[in-house]
């Protein structure tokens, strides 16, 4: 407990100092162990809040994902930690890696609070990877349904999926690939596409 104290004082410290409005704080497991359960994370988010508040402050805070099945849609639930963390959030936000263009990357909102959703699953930001001279940053070159940068199966799952984003209903789908239509609705739902 007195290791916590000292670190949201010497935060504290450098915002008063500093008066900086903005804190990004680059990987919260840095910043204390346990994050994982929902009592240790409890008092870092309690103590961020009131930072906030108090100073009126925007603040970022990365945190990383587990291992993770390539194939499924990023959730709220592939945070790393508790999910108390992102509980505590205004708005958090989920960096994907597409497995159709493996040096492309996609943004994709997963909770907001006092916003609209522009970047869900329907319509992730797509993103390319840029070097400007020792800084990288991310150049916004699209949208798309994030379902189309995940990982599929089979040729078959693909084919499914383009016919849904193309607008396809299943029966149209089941006819063009020559299957049974519980056969799509079964496939779908595994996708998450349904």
């Amino acid at each position: 407990m007195r290791h916590d104290k000292l670190l949201y004082n010497g935060i504290e410290n450098a915002l008063i100092s500093t008066g900086a409005k903005v804190l990004i704080i680059d990987n919260i497991t840095f910043l204390r162990d346990g994050t994982e359960r929902a009592k240790d994370a409890l008092p870092l988010m309690k103590e961020l809040t009131r930072l906030k508040q108090q100073y009126r402050l925007s603040i970022l805070v990365l945190a990383h994902t587990p291992k993770r099945r390539p194939g499924r849609p990023l959730t709220a639930n592939d945070l790393q930690g508790s999910k108390m963390l992102i509980n505590f959030a205004d708005g958090a936000f989920a960096i994907g890696q597409s497995s159709m263009i493996p040096q492309l990357r996609y943004l994709k909102q997963i909770k907001q609070r006092s916003t609209q959703e522009l970047y869900g699953e329907g319509n992730v930001c797509l993103c390319r990877i840029e070097r400007d001279k020792s800084m990288l940053r991310f150049d916004v070159i699209g949208f798309a349904p994030e379902q189309e940068h995940l990982k599929t199966n089979t040729n078959l799952e693909r084919q499914l999926l383009f016919y849904r984003f193309q607008g396809y209903s299943q029966r149209q789908m089941a006819a063009e690939a020559s299957i049974s239509v519980a056969t799509v609705n079964r496939l779908l739902k595994r996708l998450g596409a349904e």
